[in-house]
């Protein structure tokens, strides 16, 4: 990756920061979930704007599309400004969010241009992906799935249930993405749990990487990375909580937490 390149999605990934932390103030940041959507801002924006993915606004259901399933719900903030930036839907749809009798809730909803399921209950994408990709199979419509779960829903045994799943029938198209930031709702996970997490989807027959979940150099190399046999693949990435706003980053408070007028001003001028 030159330069050009990685100063063009350091921007995006800036931008997006500074619209997620608007949009929570706008709606008081009830349900905005800061922490664990910004730790996968840059993967989103690396995938979105770097045209990894393929999508047309125009036809959100092209059968030929790439399926991004996001498990992680509640990093929805992202992803309704990168939707909207891309043409899925107006700029102006998203003063809605937060507001009653609109798509643009705290979790996913299907109906919104973009997404393409509901979320809230954890632990279901990897089988829903696996799914997809029996389907794309016996089609031969080979599109790719992208699952991104974090890496406490991986504590949810139908995700295991469902990568033992996809290795039997062979569902190479899939391709999982563990958001590692190490602080789930409730635990904190140990430093060498990237590691742990490769030995267990290579139990499985996944190709694993591991990368820097902030690094696009890195994404560079792995997203674009074509393997030789039929097994699906597992990109491990580790990530900071509260990525961009100093006092939120590795900080398990900011999970849930609406920050107050104060911190909301002390977050929005580090993007000044």
């Amino acid at each position: 990756m030159n330069l050009k390149q990685k100063k063009f999605f350091e921007k995006k990934a800036f931008w997006l920061r500074k619209s997620i932390l608007m949009s929570a103030k706008q709606s008081g940041g009830r349900g905005s979930h800061l922490g664990g959507t910004m730790s996968c801002v840059d993967i989103l924006c690396y995938l979105y704007f770097g045209r990894i993915l393929k999508f047309n606004p125009k036809k959100p259901k092209w059968l030929k599309r790439d399926r991004m399933l996001v498990g992680k719900g509640h990093a929805h903030l992202a992803l309704y400004h990168i939707w909207s930036s891309l043409g899925f839907f107006s700029r102006k749809k998203l003063n809605e969010y937060g507001k009653n009798n609109t798509s643009l809730g705290v979790q996913l909803d299907i109906f919104t241009p973009g997404s393409e399921y509901n979320t809230g209950s954890l632990g279901h994408v990897v089988g829903i992906g696996t799914g997809i990709g029996l389907k794309s199979k016996i089609d031969k419509n080979q599109f790719k799935i992208y699952c991104l779960v974090g890496d406490g829903e991986c504590d949810s045994g139908s995700i295991w249930e469902s990568v033992l799943n996809a290795s039997r029938l062979k569902i190479k198209n899939l391709i999982v993405i563990v958001d590692m930031n190490r602080l789930s709702e409730f635990q904190i996970l140990g430093p060498k749990s990237d590691m742990e997490l490769k030995k267990k989807f290579k139990s499985y027959n996944w190709n694993v990487e591991i990368i820097n979940g902030h690094s696009f150099s890195d994404m560079e190399k792995i997203f674009k990375k074509k393997y030789k046999n039929e097994y699906p693949t597992a990109i491990i990435a580790n990530s900071i909580k509260g990525k961009g706003v100093s006092f939120m980053e590795n900080n398990v408070d900011w999970h849930h937490k609406a920050p107050n007028p104060e911190q909301f001003r002390k977050a929005l001028s580090e993007y000044e």
